[in-house]
Formats: structure tokens, sequence, C-alpha cells
């Protein structure tokens, strides 16, 4: 729709027609008014209606709703009463008779009423309308809760599940960054792992200019604990995927020999060991042999049940 202005007062004799199409156009720009309903939004309820009758009935009032016939949305007056059953479009002729004529369908009146009628709606769809100043105020609110929120702190190492790295972080992987670039961080965790080791317990050096991230590839994280030798600087790593153990470290345990006995033979002799002689007799013997080998000497599983995700830590 276009806006049309009659320019009434700028003819010569003060005279202008007044006929059907002028009628139109006064018509269409009131359209284009309503047009600014949408502001609120389709389905708004601008005025009154509101809920009576235990949310049973709405009192009368005004919605902006976007029609069949006027897609860009019209202001429509509520006539009031139940919503248990929706509402419908409700439009009326008024005929008018002028001159000796009837003019049946003069004008018509659109309203919303209770019930169902060609073009239905349901309360449950609309809303209230804001004003600009209820607005206003509701965005200074969250502005103000915003500016109280802070983001995770630089340093602090954080545990990420997605497959893309956010913007502003880094993966914890032993990476050099540059002390210039990221002043900030550096002031945070400084060269505390310039010199630390690498996933694969390999010692790093660092470049003049620049300072590392912890590599956390692949690794377990223990507490820091000063009074704990293992645990007393940041940056150390211990441990084993899988161990072999030794003697020592094995438990203390023995193995079951056997002694084999043998029946009564017929052997004679006439010797110093035959009756009546005495018999001689030994209180130990030698090494004769060993028990039979068990056990595979594989390295064991040394981990705690595990679960892989990204350490990564904000760079900015």
């Amino acid at each position: 729709m276009k806006q049309i202005q009659g320019r009434f007062l700028l003819q010569s004799n003060k005279d202008f027609p007044a006929d059907c199409e002028m009628l139109d156009y006064m018509q269409t720009n009131a359209h284009v008014v309503s047009i600014i309903g949408n502001l609120a939004g389709d389905k708004a309820i601008l005025l009154g209606c509101a809920l009576t009758g235990g949310g049973t009935q709405r009192n009368e009032g005004y919605v902006f709703l976007r029609t069949k016939e006027h897609p860009e949305g019209e202001v429509l007056y509520w006539e009031g009463g139940s919503i248990s059953g929706g509402m419908y479009l409700k439009q009326a002729a008024i005929p008018v008779q002028a001159q000796g004529y009837e003019y049946p369908q003069a004008y018509v009146e659109r309203s919303l009423a209770p019930g169902v009628g060609e073009e239905n709606y349901k309360w449950e769809d609309f809303h209230e309308a804001q004003s600009l100043p209820e607005l206003e105020a509701q965005i200074v609110a969250l502005q103000t809760a915003l500016a109280k929120i802070q983001r995770t702190p630089l340093g602090m190492v954080e545990i990420w599940a997605g497959s893309r790295i956010p913007d502003g972080y880094a993966l914890c992987e032993g990476q050099q960054l540059k002390q210039s670039e990221y002043p900030e961080l550096y002031k945070a965790i400084g060269s505390t792992y310039n010199n630390a080791y690498d996933c694969n317990g390999r010692k790093l050096s660092t470049t003049s200019g620049y300072f590392r991230l912890p590599d956390l590839r692949g690794r377990f994280v223990v507490g820091y604990n000063v009074s704990d030798a293992d645990y007393g600087s940041y940056g150390k790593v211990g441990g084993e995927k899988k161990h072999t153990l030794t003697v020592d470290e094995m438990p203390s345990h023995a193995h079951g020999e056997n002694l084999w006995t043998g029946g009564n033979g017929s052997w004679r002799s006439g010797g110093n060991n035959s009756y009546p002689e005495a018999v001689s007799w030994h209180d130990r013997t030698t090494p004769f042999g060993t028990t039979d080998r068990t056990g595979g000497g594989s390295s064991h599983e040394n981990r705690p049940p595990y679960y892989t995700l990204a350490y990564v830590m904000r760079t900015k």
C-alpha cells in the first residue's frame, strides 16, 4: 500500500471533488497507520482484554492481528466474553440509504468475537505488547546483569567437548605463544611452562619473547601440593600407561614343593649301610632344580577408567 495525500488547499478555487476514490485513499492511509502495530508483533494485545472470571473470560479491548484480508496487519476490537471456545473474525455489513438508493454493503464492521467462524484464532497464541519504556527498562536491566557476569579468568584450564575450539580459546598442547600478542595471558601464567615437559615426556625449550601453554595431551591432572615432592611445582610429569613389575614390587609369596617317597624294594647289600651296621645320614642337599615357571612378564594396564575430552585455555 502506498500513502496517498490529498492537496485540498492547493486548489485555486479552494474547491475539491469528494468521491469514492478519495474515500478509498483515506481508508488506505488508515491501514498504513495500522502497520505500526507490527512493532508489537503479530497477535499482540494492545489495550484492555484483561482476564476475568478465573481466567475463562477477557474484557473488551484492542489487538493487532495479521488477517487474511490484511496480511500487513490491522488493529481489531475484541468484543469481550468467553475465551474457552476460541474467537473468530466477525464481519457485519452496514447498509446506507441515501437519495432514494439502498447501499446494503456501504460499510463493513470488523471485530473479534467469542466463538467459531470462517476465520478463527486462539487466545493462547496472543501476547501482551510491551511499551517502549517497558522494553527500555528491560534492556537496561539486562545490560546491568551482563556487566556483572565475569568471563573465565585467563590462564584457567577448562574441559571442552565440542569438535571446534571456541573463539578466543586454544588447546593446551604445549604450543608457543608470542608475549606481545597475548600480553594479558602472559601476565597470568608467565613462563611457568617454558621448560616443562611435552606429552611424550621430553623437556621443552622456548624461544625468547615467547611463552608456552601447558601440554595436557593424554594427561591426567593432579592437584598442586607444595608439601609433596612429586606435585610440588607446576608442569611436573610422571606416571606410566603400562608398567612391568620388578621383583621388589611383587607381593611377598612362596611356592609349594613336593618330595616324593617310594615303596619297599627287594635290593640287599652287605656293606656298611646294611644291618647290623649304622646307616649314614646328612642334613641337607645341594640345589637340585627349580619350580615350574609361570607368568608372562608382560606390562599391565596402569590407568584408571578414562574418558577423552579436550583441555582448553582462554587466551584473549
